[in-house]
């Protein structure tokens, strides 16, 4: 709570200009790279604690505490409405796992905490919607999903991970729950197309560290899914960055 600013909290809200006025909200929303990169909820947020307490640190780390504190008991309902056992258990090991500690304790990561709290909270809704079948349930979860999009993208993946959880759970036929899903996906597809735009002309995401063959990138893929999955299990070393790996596309190993 009482942490400060580190690393590039200065680019997101100590020196961001868009955060001083009127004007700059609205630059957050419809002027792409006005800020480092567009998350505008996330900008909206900061632009809202700038008019509560200025450049006091300790606001911005209390509200990503709350927000991932409301993940957790949301974390919490969906496993209860999925019928997992020891649901409450789960929550809380989620609510304190130290692999969460970057995304609440650094300010510039409130995009994961807010993306975070948006994402679980459209799948509770979701999942009510399929079992009621309510229009409102669906059209809840359809704005925060889109709420999550705008906050960070990765959150793109929740049609697809919905879809899995309802085989999962023996939905069929598995076609309705896809055409309903349809608008997600196309949600999903179309806020994605802009990030990696935003990444390689505003944020510079380009050149030769980029440069990667397919089977390269292939390799990265699968030694980072396995790679978190040890951090999961044995949550050491836990770093901001960690050390680049030797990628080689000769390495049978690899």
């Amino acid at each position: 709570m009482h942490g400060g600013f580190i690393w590039d909290d200065d680019d997101y809200v100590q020196d961001n200009p868009t955060l001083r006025s009127l004007a700059g909200l609205g630059q957050i929303w419809f002027q792409p790279g006005a800020t480092r990169q567009y998350y505008p909820l996330v900008h909206t947020t900061y632009w809202l604690e700038y008019r509560l307490w200025g450049l006091d640190p300790t606001g911005y780390h209390v509200v990503n505490v709350i927000l991932h504190a409301l993940s957790a008991v949301v974390v919490w309902r969906i496993l209860s409405r999925l019928q997992v056992p020891g649901a409450w258990a789960a929550a809380a090991l989620f609510a304190l796992h130290p692999v969460h500690v970057e995304s609440v304790a650094w300010i510039t990561e409130r995009k994961n905490a807010l993306s975070g709290a948006f994402y679980l909270s459209a799948a509770w809704a979701y999942l009510r919607y399929e079992a009621a079948r309510r229009p409102r349930w669906y059209g809840a979860a359809l704005v925060l999903f889109a709420a999550a999009l705008l906050s960070k993208t990765v959150t793109c993946t929740l049609p697809a991970a919905l879809l899995l959880v309802l085989w999962w759970k023996g939905q069929t036929p598995m076609r309705r729950p896809a055409v309903a899903l349809g608008p997600f996906f196309v949600l999903a597809v179309a806020m994605s197309a802009v990030t990696v735009w935003m990444e390689r002309h505003s944020v510079g995401a380009w050149g030769p560290e980029w440069d990667l063959s397919l089977v390269e990138r292939g390799l990265i893929a699968g030694r980072a899914l396995w790679f978190y999955a040890a951090k999961l299990l044995v949550p050491l070393d836990l770093a901001f960055i960690y050390l680049r790996w030797a990628i080689d596309a000769t390495a049978i190993w690899q």
